[in-house]
């Protein structure tokens, strides 16, 4: 044998198969832009403090009313691959502005999910007769909150 070169049986090491429930490994292809339309300060800020930290998001805009949102949209100031959206807002509720948005040609096929406080049965009927991706119900932890955004963009992310 060579000198340096290690060999024999007591050097092979077999790399452990992974299985399908094994956590694959971390890959990130895509990033994402994402626009936040939430009325709630407090919770806009802890929302975007959470996605700032997602190695998957490139940037995120946030809007406390979604007139306003719309504006810059139809304008073309914001080009987001995701919208979470909250329904209960004042002047224009999130059905609204997902009915709205989906009227612009840009917007017709961006993702939007349902991000909110209310679980209320009539909401969440309505939110699946909607053109939205999903309805995800604000956790009380901060930790929850974190799974549920990172389950939103790796399923946003991978469809791309």
């Amino acid at each position: 044998m060579e000198p340096g070169v290690s060999g024999g049986a007591a050097s092979v090491h077999r790399r452990r198969r992974r299985s399908w429930t094994d956590e694959p490994p971390v890959q990130r292809l895509w990033t994402i832009n994402i626009l936040l339309v939430e009325d709630d300060p407090a919770d806009t800020s802890l929302i975007l403090d959470v996605l700032r930290r997602h190695p998957s998001v490139a940037s995120t805009q946030a809007s406390d009313e979604a007139g306003a949102a719309l504006r810059q949209l139809k304008a073309g100031a914001l080009k987001p691959d995701l919208v979470l959206l909250d329904i209960r807002m004042p002047r224009m509720d999130g059905f609204a502005f997902l009915e709205a948005i989906r009227a612009i040609p840009s917007m017709r096929d961006t993702p939007v999910v349902f991000l909110t406080t209310s679980g209320l049965s009539r909401d969440v009927v309505e939110a699946k007769h909607s053109s939205a991706l999903g309805y995800v119900v604000k956790p009380d932890t901060l930790a929850e909150l974190q799974k549920r955004l990172d389950a939103v963009i790796r399923h946003v992310t991978m469809s791309r």
